[in-house]
């Protein structure tokens, strides 16, 4: 009997040393994990800049300021300095700005889902102001931006001038952009004020975790931004000239 009761005893000490190591080896995973879980945290925190949004059919264009100096449209929530990092990794993260600052500085528009991906729309520095729009693909599983394309921007200088404008359209765990680019140029010179201006469409998808643009300039889908554009439509692969209206000429080559 003492035999029995001592031998229990050991049996005992011995599964309550198991319980013990597998608790230390427990916590000692928790804390491996632990950076992770605070990484993941920031993440989801970042991600909670940008409101969700239906992007069935979302156009997409820079904003535009007004005689006050205030921008309108696709503004934004400005993404404090302490956020940037979880933007591409080729950005400029030095020009974080200021909420309502026209140059410099990132701003959170928008996101949807996409798959496994979370899209987001940013607006970021162009060539004078934020004014680019872009779109990041945001790997949910690893919470990181894996690819990124411009979807909008507008500029001008010296008689040259670029609109690039987009419209989003999902489906199937995939993305249709449906791009626009306007060109304008006039010779600041010309006292004509001479103009010539054309157009260019253009459709790529982002799938398989990928933006596609091969073929996209031979995918144009014209009646669409025919619709869209109406009276400023113009034909592409055309030239459109014209001159200031006291010259009383005007012609589309």
């Amino acid at each position: 009997m003492k035999y029995s009761i001592f031998l229990l005893m050991i049996i005992a000490a011995g599964c309550g040393e198991a319980a013990g190591t597998k608790h230390i080896a427990d916590s000692t995973e928790a804390q491996w994990n632990k950076p992770e879980d605070e990484r993941l945290a920031k993440a989801e925190a970042f991600l909670q800049l940008f409101p969700v949004i239906n992007p069935n059919d979302f156009e997409v264009t820079s904003p535009n300021t007004d005689s006050n100096g205030v921008m309108k449209g696709l503004v934004g929530k400005w993404i404090d300095s302490n956020m940037v990092h979880w933007l591409p990794d080729d950005w400029e993260k030095r020009e974080i700005g200021m909420p309502g600052e026209l140059y410099g500085g990132y701003f959170a528009i928008g996101r949807f889902p996409c798959g496994d991906y979370e899209m987001l729309i940013v607006r970021a520095p162009g060539e004078y102001e934020s004014s680019a729009i872009k779109l990041l693909a945001w790997y949910k599983p690893s919470a990181e931006c894996k690819e990124h394309i411009l979807l909008a921007d507008h500029w001008g200088d010296a008689g040259e001038s670029q609109y690039t404008y987009s419209w989003l359209h999902p489906g199937n765990n995939q993305l249709e952009v449906r791009m626009g680019v306007n060109y304008t140029y006039g010779d600041p010179e010309d006292t004509t004020g001479r103009t010539e201006s054309s157009s260019d469409y253009r459709i790529f998808y982002f799938r398989d975790g990928a933006f596609d643009t091969t073929g996209m300039s031979s995918r144009r889908n014209e009646a669409f931004f025919r619709s869209k554009l109406k009276d400023s439509y113009l034909e592409p692969d055309s030239v459109y000239v014209e001159y200031h209206p006291n010259s009383n000429s005007d012609s589309h080559e």
